[in-house]
């Protein structure tokens, strides 16, 4: 049987763990130099789009496991 509620909750653990990167990142960008930050903007930006994926299945899922 397929278990949406768990899948859905892999997937937002998983955007918990994203989030935590780009905090990371975005801290780490204090102090740095222009070049460095652009080159962790970027990095920021990356992960933002596996963040917002994972919030995106997430979503999905738990509207299947409620059967919207």
């Amino acid at each position: 049987m397929v278990n949406y509620f768990e899948w859905s909750m892999e997937y937002k653990n998983t955007a918990d763990s994203i989030q935590d990167v780009i905090d990371r990142l975005k801290a780490e960008k204090r102090g740095k130099s222009e070049i460095n930050k652009k080159e962790l903007d970027l990095k920021i930006a990356k992960y933002k789009i596996y963040y917002n994926e994972c919030i995106h299945i997430s979503n999905h899922l738990m509207d299947r496991y409620y059967g919207a």
